[in-house]
């Protein structure tokens, strides 16, 4: 019996889910041009500025690179060399956005008061996803399996 986990999505699908991918990131794009528009146009908008804000514009600037790679990897086919979803330098991009989060999310936090548990909780857990997708940046290549053959070019029965 075979894992249906395991088994490869549908080419409609997964051009669908990319199709709807690139248009959450494209709004993504226009919200985050917008925040800057305005926080550039406006000097009341520049006096409001919390650690908050900044940290959910670098949080939705994570979203929406996160979107475009997917969404074109998914739409096109193109796919890496790796098994995985992202490249090695989006894996890497990706983890070291995450720990530079965690990190100004400490700065911030540490110094303005005394943290909680959910305070404490969020900035491990944004770290250590971090550092699990820069692991994953300097993971080597898989070679992919070709049909249902092994290294022998022989047939693999448990294909």
């Amino acid at each position: 019996m075979t894992n249906p986990y395991l088994e490869p999505v549908a080419r409609l699908w997964t051009r669908i889910a990319g199709i709807v991918l690139l248009i959450a990131a494209s709004g993504l794009t226009v919200v985050l041009g917008l925040g800057i528009v305005d926080f550039a146009e406006r000097a009341a908008a520049r006096r409001t500025v919390t650690s908050s804000a900044v940290v959910f514009a670098l949080v939705l600037l994570a979203l929406c690179g996160i979107c475009w790679q997917a969404g074109f990897r998914l739409a096109f086919n193109r796919r890496g060399s790796q098994s995985t979803l992202f490249s090695g330098p989006a894996w890497f991009a990706i983890g070291t956005a995450l720990t530079v989060m965690a990190a100004l999310m400490a700065a911030v936090i540490f110094s303005a008061r005394r943290p909680t548990i959910l305070d404490y909780q969020v900035i491990l857990s944004l770290g250590a996803f971090g550092v699990w997708c820069i692991v994953l940046a300097f993971r080597p290549r898989i070679q992919q399996r070709t049909d249902a053959t092994n290294s022998d070019r022989t047939r693999d029965e448990r294909a």
